[in-house]
């Protein structure tokens, strides 16, 4: 069955990045008086060096965190910080996994020294390994079939992400107090500025005691936790409330699996379908002009040869037209290999040369990887980090075929990019996000491609928002998660 899927890697990698929590106070919540003074916390004075957290999605229970924070074993001053996260949630029937786990050397200020990185996803893996030394970070990140390297000068201290637990009680917390870290988060490969500002001393009826409300924004997510002044986190909500967690022992924390295995409710999709329609025959739709509500102003959606997109007020109108050309620009970057698209790697190649054989131009060559790929690649709710993984299991989710196709058709010479929107599902009666490519043809410029759909020219009914292929690539969709609305819509078929 040819259905879109949510980027369910984005968000299940997002979940793990703002476990920090976000949304406001609500009536759950109340002032609490004067709070304490700042305390004198150290990490030799650390009183939770191990906490587990539940995590609750949309209502249902689909995994745990757990910390854990130790003196290096070598008998120097260093720290390690051990950190596991595991997820459990289901997507078009499909029990996906999710499983995480880091440690980070820190020196006694917190400052990252070296770092190991392990995720697996639905059985595929990506490891992160690498050192910071005050003047710049050195890391490689390897997944099936490729890996990549990357330096950055340094300016200024670094810290893990995970720092950002034990920074705010270290350093002492005060309301109205802030400060900003350069951070580097290891499960999307991003550096980037964090600020934590310290809002309020709160009580509520969700926990016991009193607590300082923090802020954390980062990688464009705003997070809110509800902290203990001896570093508790007893309440983390993100996502305005969707997204929850909160202190639990470990046996608690593990009940996931059970709770996992019983709930049979789609969640993901609930989630994120936006609702429209409904439309008739929507894989032979040339031409859609949509309204979505809800998007941010700093979400900057491309308005472009074939897709033009107008702010109206607290609107977006967009209209996707397949009788108008993409626009143009230089492909060349799109022919290089990459982590995801691994295209000079021997097995691409030579499985590319057997698919192409002796086809005439980037149209016929395009066809025939297409055709190859609906044959051999089943159409299943599958995360992959990169196109042997795919490969390897002879299934994947719409990402995996769009890493797969740009792979094969890099190696057969043509500029190939991957590109995330939504497009309508008419079996989920609306919108579901998803993931395709765009093609370069010579005289013709970028060509919309959907392998999933085995499209070599994708329906109308795909609305663009972002280009890329990484996990850091794609977490800006999550601002987006349970905030549009479809407003409108109209399309027209082709005769």
């Amino acid at each position: 069955m040819r259905r879109p899927c949510t980027l369910a890697r984005a968000l299940g990698l997002a979940a793990l990045l703002v476990l920090g929590g976000c949304a406001g106070t609500g009536e759950y919540f109340r002032d609490a008086g004067a709070p304490p003074a700042p305390g004198t916390l150290t990490l030799e004075t650390w009183p939770n060096k191990e906490q587990w957290t539940g995590v609750v999605f949309n209502g249902d229970k689909i995994g745990f965190t757990r910390r854990v924070l130790r003196p290096a074993a070598d008998g120097s001053d260093r720290w390690e910080i051990e950190s596991e996260a595991s997820m459990r949630i289901r997507f078009l029937g499909v029990d996906k996994r999710i499983n995480l786990r880091a440690l980070d050397r820190v020196r006694p200020d917190l400052t990252l020294e070296e770092f190991h990185y392990r995720q697996d996803i639905d059985g595929s893996p990506l490891q992160v390994d690498g050192r910071a030394d005050g003047k710049r970070l050195t890391y490689a990140t390897v997944a099936s079939g490729s890996r990549e390297e990357q330096t950055f000068e340094l300016t200024q201290p670094l810290y893990p992400a995970a720092a950002l637990s034990y920074l705010p009680a270290i350093r002492g917390m005060a309301v109205g107090r802030s400060a900003r870290y350069l951070v580097f988060e290891g499960e999307s490969q991003k550096l980037d500025q964090a600020e934590i500002e310290v809002n309020a001393w709160e009580s509520s009826t969700l926990f016991e005691g009193k607590a300082f409300r923090l802020t954390t924004r980062l990688l464009g997510m705003a997070t809110t936790t509800w902290m203990t002044p001896d570093g508790r986190p007893l309440l983390e909500r993100a996502m305005n409330g969707i997204l929850i967690s909160a202190l639990e022992d470990e046996a608690t924390a593990r009940r996931y699996l059970v709770e996992a295995m019983l709930n049979k409710r789609d969640a993901l999709v609930d989630f994120t379908l936006l609702r429209a329609g409904p439309l008739d025959d929507p894989r032979r739709v040339s031409r859609m002009e949509i309204t979505v509500s809800g998007v941010p102003a700093s979400f900057e959606v491309p308005s472009e040869g074939g897709q033009q997109c107008v702010r109206r007020a607290k609107e977006l109108a967009c209209v996707v037209d397949r009788a108008t050309p993409l626009a143009q620009g230089d492909p060349a970057k799109y022919l290089r290999p990459t982590l995801a698209a691994p295209s000079t790697l021997g097995e691409i190649t030579q499985l590319s040369r057997g698919i192409v054989g002796n086809a005439q131009g980037e149209n016929e060559k395009i066809a025939r990887i297409l055709l190859w790929m609906d044959v051999n690649i089943a159409k299943e709710a599958v995360d992959s980090f990169t196109a042997v993984d795919v490969l390897r299991e002879r299934r994947a989710e719409c990402q995996g075929h769009a890493y797969l196709f740009a792979a094969l058709a890099r190696a057969a010479g043509i500029p190939v990019r991957v590109v995330n929107g939504f497009v309508y599902s008419g079996e989920h009666g609306g919108f579901l996000y998803h993931a395709w490519n765009e093609a370069w043809i010579a005289g013709r410029g970028w060509l919309p491609v959907d392998a999933t759909f085995g499209q070599p020219v994708a329906d109308a009914t795909h609305l663009k928002l972002i280009e890329g292929e990484s996990s850091g690539d794609l977490l800006p969709l999550v601002t987006l998660l349970g905030k549009i609305q479809i407003s409108s819509v109209r399309a027209v078929a082709r005769r």
